[in-house]
């Protein structure tokens, strides 16, 4: 083959073999090195590719449309930092257990630790974050090569959703990396004929079952107290055993952001608002704690598992991912497919599960009441009313620090809900938020906060180019305010300089900059009229919050102190 076709042809072997596997997103950094993958994906109609300048905000949409989708979206970046701007999203997708295939282009061997310019050592340089990494050699002319190609990417998908997580690919290529014009033309065409032969097959489904011992069993008959807690969990999860589970044994079901959890009779939301109450908890007490997910977000669960070590707390995990930072499980299960329920009847009685929604019920009078006291702009008056204008067909996205708290505490449950929890950074939160949107082709909402917001800034290039529009609710509260429900508030001398950091970015220059419209809301009757006409108006959109951030932490006080009449 001619040499200057080899590179793209090799390429082309390996996004072909990758599209068979179920790969249907390409997320592409511009870039020289790695032409020829931009060029074997450009000249594949199959695969939908979405042209991202900023490396760590591609690898945040990718993060977002493999978390929507369960199907590993393929990052493309040239060599050198590009490669290292990727670790952030590498990192939350390892620990949130998202598939992820990145292939990244790279200087052949003689040009590496010599000063090659744009040339760093790329090897395993996401270390023990990832399922699976191959350094592919630089293309060679042969057949037991090319089918070295297609087997490495059969790896890369195999690894990134088989063991959940990030398969890395670096391809190192000499010049020249562009094919002449005729051949890439032929293999265009050659693709599309492909591509019309070519019949989706249904994925194959591992029936497996997940069997309990019968000390497992002992426990959860004989409970007659039970609760079942759902913290984050990865869109292929089953729910089914999580609702069997809950109707054999009449157990409530304490479910957080992030549970993709369907609407369901046991369901019990917005649990921090009184968990935390130690009077609550003496009647709302259990004498068997079952969990699913990873770690929960709210301080009043882990106070919760903390605070009953004297019980049996069962911990089902998947992805081998054991999660259990409060270290109170006794009994650890890893899930391997539906858990094997026989028909039995656990030991409560039905006033249990009545009790917990008695519970809801009452909390949801008294933030109620809490939230009509203020006349002022607040973060849980924003999310309260809110809830009520998301429409069924939208997605949520939920930033860290407070937004994803806000949402467990003044809302209540949406199925739709997604975190990146993780790692929990800030970093590549609307960008993530664009890539579920990419996924699901349906309208949804960002609450993001000021910070979050800026951090990730360059993503609103990305945003403009949304089929379906994203209205991001900016909850701009002068900074951190996380960090008032912690200790360091009480140094006043330091805490805002250092911990609060309080922006003066004008996020309506910011948004214009980028052709992204921007409204700004100062008061409480202002917010749902810019909702609704931002719905109406069918185009992203920036709504900027301005909320009372000391107001904002008392209402968060009440109802975490809230004692309801049980």
């Amino acid at each position: 083959m001619n040499i200057e076709n080899l590179a793209f042809y090799w390429s082309t072997i390996f996004v072909r073999r990758l599209f068979e596997s179920g790969v249907r997103h390409a997320i592409i950094s511009p870039g020289s090195r790695s032409t020829p993958l931009t060029l074997a994906f450009a000249a594949h109609p199959g695969i939908s590719k979405h042209i991202v300048i900023d490396e760590r905000s591609a690898a945040f949409i990718a993060l977002g449309i493999a978390k929507s989708s369960g199907v590993p979206a393929v990052l493309v970046c040239t060599s050198g930092t590009a490669v290292a701007n990727y670790f952030p999203a590498v990192i939350e997708a390892s620990e949130s257990n998202i598939p992820l295939i990145i292939l990244s282009a790279d200087r052949p061997a003689s040009l590496i630790h010599i000063g090659s310019s744009q040339t760093i050592d790329q090897q395993n340089i996401y270390g023990t974050y990832t399922r699976f990494f191959h350094y592919m050699g630089e293309p060679v002319d042969n057949d037991r090569e090319l089918a070295r190609v297609r087997k490495a990417a059969d790896q890369a998908y195999y690894f990134a959703t088989h063991k959940a997580g990030v398969a890395h690919i670096n391809l190192p290529f000499k010049k020249p990396f562009e094919p002449s014009k005729k051949f890439y033309s032929s293999i265009a065409n050659e693709n599309q004929e492909i591509l019309n032969l070519f019949k989706e097959e249904d994925p194959v489904t591992e029936h497996t079952i997940t069997t309990l011992n019968d000390h497992i069993w002992s426990n959860l008959v004989s409970a007659e107290k039970p609760i079942i807690i759902v913290g984050p969990r990865t869109v292929a999860d089953a729910n089914d055993s999580i609702f069997k589970l809950a109707e054999c044994l009449k157990a409530p079901i304490l479910v957080e952001a992030g549970c993709y959890l369907p609407e369901h009779e046991h369901i019990i939301s917005s649990v921090d608002g009184y968990i935390r109450n130690e009077k609550n908890i003496d009647t709302l007490r259990p004498d068997l704690i079952i969990r699913f997910g990873t770690q929960t977000v709210s301080k009043g669960l882990f106070s919760l598992l903390r605070g009953n070590l004297d019980i049996p707390q069962i911990s089902f995990f998947d992805h081998d991912s054991w999660s259990d930072e409060p270290i109170s499980a006794s009994m650890s299960v890893a899930l391997r497919g539906d858990i094997d329920i026989s028909k039995i009847s656990g030991a409560a009685p039905k006033k249990w599960l009545k009790t917990w929604k008695k519970a809801e019920k009452e909390f949801r009078k008294s933030r109620k009441e809490t939230l009509s006291k203020s006349s002022t702009l607040t973060d849980g008056y924003v999310f309260h009313t809110l809830q009520k204008l998301i429409t069924e067909e939208m997605f949520v996205m939920l930033s860290n620090s407070f937004p994803v708290r806000d949402m467990n505490l003044f809302q209540d449950h949406n199925p739709n809900n997604f975190v990146n929890r993780g790692a929990a950074g800030i970093d590549g939160i609307t960008s993530t938020a664009i890539g579920v949107a990419i996924d699901k082709q349906t309208p949804g909402v960002l609450f993001t906060g000021d910070l979050a917001f800026i951090h990730d800034s360059n993503a609103l290039r990305s945003l403009s180019e949304l089929n379906h529009p994203l209205l991001i609710v900016v909850l701009n509260n002068g900074g951190g305010t996380i960090f008032k429900s912690l200790p360091i508030h009480q140094l006043k001398d330091v805490y805002q300089t250092y911990f609060e950091t309080p922006q003066h970015v004008s996020f309506t220059h910011l948004c214009r900059a980028h052709g992204i419209k921007h409204t700004l809301v100062t008061k409480r009757d202002q917010l749902e009229e810019s909702f609704r006409r931002a719905l109406e108006d069918q185009k992203s959109i920036v709504i900027e919050c301005i909320t009372d951030a000391d107001r904002s932490m008392k209402e968060r006080t009440a109802l975490w102190n809230t004692e309801l009449p049980l």
